[in-house]
């Protein structure tokens, strides 16, 4: 039992780590596929490439028979997990006309922690008490992090409220979906879970998309979008897989880390690029927070 517990614990820190590289460095690649397309358009082509890629895996496995032995009840929390995945990313696509990206990135942050209060309700997971406050450190230590971004927010205005009320609403209805997606692990693979997901944001978000913008792309652009695209298919494909392994509250406290991600990202991408990839200043709050919120984390996933 402990020889199972211990693999466990491994490969559900390989997979939560796979997620946050690949969700921290997703940035980064939109900002050079957003000056050739709308965010929409993108999200659409990123499904498109996951869905066409895990429906002839699965076919090729023989694994689409799996969907035969789902419920009634199953497949209404597979339509409600679809749901919230494609509003969440609607959510969060709106809310940018509205706010920049650092504060959208500072907001998108409560969703760690409605996930850990998701797993603590839903699944009767459990946090010991030192457990706690390693997580109200992680999040202080996140606000340390972006207090420049913070400290130039214009809280009065309506704008910024609408989009605060949009990322915050994304980042509710992004845990809402990884408590389905949990739920349905032990009725359906992970792998047919996303697949499913996939299919429904191609047709969903097919209207709202401008399919004529792809004439114009050339080679390096395609290569951009294209990496956008199965960076959708390993970060929530590793996602999905962590979840059959660590308890949600663990798993929200290492995907907290993924602004820290984008950071180093923005960072190296900054000195390749400096015209085309800002990177703000960090101020020695800001790295005391980054101290902060790795010591943060470190300790909490002590207790495994």
């Amino acid at each position: 039992m402990q020889q199972h517990a211990e693999g466990a614990f491994a490969k559900g820190l390989f997979y939560v780590v796979v997620t946050v590289l690949f969700w921290g460095i997703l940035p980064i690649a939109l900002v050079f596929s957003l000056s050739l397309q709308d965010g929409t358009t993108i999200t659409w082509f990123r499904f498109l490439i996951a869905a066409i890629i895990v429906f002839a895996y699965q076919l090729r496995q023989g694994k689409l028979s799996e969907f035969k032995s789902l419920s009634g009840r199953d497949w209404a929390l597979l339509g409600l997990a679809a749901f919230s995945l494609i509003v969440d990313y609607i959510f969060y696509i709106y809310g940018l006309n509205y706010i920049d990206p650092s504060a959208m990135q500072v907001f998108s942050q409560t969703t760690p922690l409605f996930m850990a209060l998701g797993g603590m309700l839903f699944f009767k997971e459990k946090i010991s008490a030192f457990q706690g406050l390693c997580f109200v450190a992680l999040f202080v230590g996140l606000g340390l992090f972006f207090n420049a971004a913070i400290a130039g927010f214009s809280f009065g205005e309506s704008r910024f409220l609408t989009g605060a009320l949009l990322a915050v609403t994304a980042s509710i209805i992004w845990a809402v979906y990884a408590m389905l997606q949990k739920k349905l692990v032990d009725r359906l693979s992970s792998t047919n879970i996303l697949l499913f997901i996939y299919i429904c944001a191609v047709f969903g978000l097919l209207p709202m998309s401008e399919l004529t913008s792809f004439g114009g792309l050339d080679g390096a652009a395609w290569a951009i979008i294209t990496f956008c695209a199965l960076n959708t298919l390993i970060a929530y494909g590793a996602f999905a897989e962590s979840l059959n392994y660590w308890p949600t509250t663990h798993i929200s406290s290492v995907i907290a880390l993924t602004p820290l991600a984008t950071i180093a990202a923005s960072f190296m991408a900054h000195q390749i690029w400096p015209a085309m990839v800002p990177f703000p200043a960090i101020n020695p709050i800001g790295w005391t927070g980054v101290a902060l919120t790795l010591v943060a984390m470190v300790l909490f996933n002590l207790k495994r």
